[in-house]
């Protein structure tokens, strides 16, 4: 339960988020962090890869999320990036 309750400075935040989305690999991230995450059982190493424990879960569904605002245009831009490529048989 502390791991829900405990305050995470904003880069242990942002660790936890970068675990979630799936940059777990433990040479990417600030080892400091990385203690402060297991410690509170909100991370856990499996097969090489950091992920996020049943408690850690919780608390990322519990993180504030950014505010899509009107005109960000950037997930569309992204998309259309991707489906307008052509396909590696040329067509």
């Amino acid at each position: 339960m502390r791991g829900i309750l405990a305050p995470l400075s904003p880069h242990e935040e942002i660790t936890l988020r970068r675990v979630a989305l799936g940059f777990g690999g433990r040479d990417r991230l600030p080892e400091q962090h990385v203690r402060r995450l297991e410690q509170l059982a909100l991370i856990e190493e499996a097969e090489g890869t950091l992920r996020l424990t049943e408690l850690g879960l919780q608390r990322y569904a519990s993180l504030e999320r950014p505010v899509k605002w009107d005109g960000d245009t950037a997930a569309e831009d992204v998309s259309r990036l991707l489906t307008d490529r052509p396909k590696p048989d040329g067509r």
